[in-house]
């Protein structure tokens, strides 16, 4: 096909995170109208992936394609090559072929948020891929899907050199209060192998991370996506963040000796989607769960509405996705989406469905500007219908799940060319209507891109006021202005200075 067209400007995963991502499965084929052959890349897929019952049918593959199968050889050749100049230290797997990413017997009876192992140690790197780490450990966790059944999920917690406090001491204050980030990171694809919980033991996108360890914070990083990576479908990854902090907060106690912790929650572009979602339902999801405050920033809340604007565009990619990650939690739509897709020809069925063995950022370089409705039989109209329509409308607008029971600091450029301002500017003022305490930043420099760099520190500082206080008097408790109550919009037109550190 030759997908080949160069975007000037991508939804980017960062420098050092994103080439360790596609060093380590350099998934963009070369395919013919009949789908990927043996000679041209033979990627290992998981055979859980083929498995009906998780709702992944292997019908998605035209029958005269080649369907890889688990232990053929390819991206684990180019995992070795990647790390060979790589810190010193012992690799996690990927997640599909992790033993540890697996729900253990028995773990349908725990209840959400119910810790089911953990791993300590888990990134044990020289020197560490991310500054400012002393310590890494993940939390497997009982959680929901959207269908509220039961679930589990995944966290990656970083543990900072100089933690507020002390963990196992007896120097640590009886009533000392560890603060807690739990950080959404976009990542924006329906590969399993693409989670954060894979890719951060190479480094960090956009050293938001290190910043805040560098303030004395633990950092949380949930697999929002759940163990079926279901990007997009909202209601999972607002439980399996709202879990993810209920098992975070557990073993902090448990197997660190932190006597009290409090938790805010901060993310953008879909990183902001999980984070809105999980503020919506944690009053009936997680009622005893306080949450201090969220940052959320270039949130998408109308995805039914945004979604068909991305075809042909530079990241239409972020459509195929989509429809992927939110069709792998309804097993009808699925079996329709498939149903639709062409065979053969130029735009296939076996083309589309390996947008879920790339990076999100694979994904927008592979499908950058193409017409994603090409690849349907009866083009854009195979989407419009009800049992399409209704499942995004389900996921993929919020306000709708509950009101947020603490402080939210919204931000939206103005120009935002991915997900228009007008979306975010009606759910402030419908969650505003019903009571919520908002403070909602509209910046007139710059796209989606662009406030994802200029909100940067506006959101670590309302992270600070939250999780710090005063700190002792040594800062202000509210430098961004929040209102005690209501909500409060501030227009303002704001760069961040390139050459400024973020601290």
């Amino acid at each position: 096909m030759g997908h080949t067209t160069s975007p000037r400007r991508l939804v980017v995963l960062g420098s050092a995170y994103l080439a360790a991502l596609t060093q380590a499965f350099n998934l963009r084929p070369k395919l013919d109208n009949t789908g990927i052959t043996q000679d041209n890349f033979d990627p290992p897929i998981p055979s859980w992936k083929f498995d009906p019952s998780l709702n992944i049918p292997g019908a998605q593959f035209p029958p005269n394609a080649h369907v890889p199968q688990k232990g053929s050889a390819g991206p684990k050749g180019k995992i070795a090559a990647a790390l060979a100049d790589a810190p010193v230290g012992t690799y996690q797997p990927l997640p599909s072929y992790d033993p540890w990413y697996r729900a253990p017997d028995g773990w349908e009876s725990a209840a959400p948020g119910s810790v089911l192992r953990v791993r300590q140690h888990a990134y044990n790197m020289t020197p560490p891929a991310i500054l400012n780490v002393r310590d890494t450990f993940q939390v497997l966790f009982r959680s929901t899907d959207s269908q509220r059944n039961a679930s589990w999920g995944v966290t990656t917690v970083f543990i900072p050199k100089t933690p507020r406090c002390l963990e196992n001491s007896s120097s640590t204050s009886a009533n000392c209060t560890q603060p807690i980030m739990s950080y959404q990171l976009p990542y924006d694809t329906s590969c399993l192998d693409a989670s954060p919980s894979f890719g951060l033991q190479f480094g960090e996108p956009y050293g938001e991370i290190a910043v805040a360890l560098s303030r004395g914070w633990w950092v949380s990083v949930p697999d929002y996506e759940g163990p079926l990576a279901s990007y997009g479908a909202n209601i999972v990854a607002g439980f399996v963040t709202l879990d993810s902090m209920r098992s975070v907060i557990n073993v902090s106690s448990t197997l660190y000796g932190i006597p009290s912790a409090k938790v805010a929650m901060w993310g953008y572009s879909n990183g902001a989607s999980a984070t809105e979602s999980a503020v919506e339902f944690a009053a009936e999801y997680a009622p005893n769960l306080r949450i201090e405050g969220a940052a959320i920033g270039g949130l998408s809340p109308n995805v039914a509405a945004a979604g068909p604007l991305l075809s042909q565009t530079q990241v239409a990619g972020l459509l195929v996705q989509g429809l992927i990650g939110v069709t792998s939690q309804y097993p009808p739509q699925r079996a329709y989406l498939v149903s639709r897709l062409n065979p053969s020809g130029p735009y296939n069925a076996t083309e589309f469905f390996w947008a879920s063995y790339m990076s999100g950022w694979q994904s927008l370089l592979y499908f950058c500007y193409v017409d994603i409705f090409a690849y349907f039989i009866g083009g854009q109209a195979d989407l419009v219908v009800p049992q399409i329509t209704s499942m995004f409308e389900k996921e993929g607008t919020l306000g709708g799940f509950g009101k947020p029971n603490t402080k939210l600091y919204m931000y939206h450029a103005v120009d935002d060319d991915m997900t228009p301002v007008r979306d975010t500017d009606t759910l402030v003022t419908k969650l505003c209507a019903e009571g919520a305490n908002i403070l909602y930043h509209r910046n007139h420099w710059g796209g989606h891109n662009d406030e994802l760099t200029n909100g940067r520190q506006r959101a670590l500082d309302y992270m600070g006021d939250v999780l710090d206080g005063d700190l002792g008097g040594k800062r202000d408790a509210n430098s961004m202005g929040m209102p005690d109550t209501g909500c409060k919009t501030v227009e303002l037109t704001f760069m961040q200075d390139p050459g400024k550190p973020i601290v």
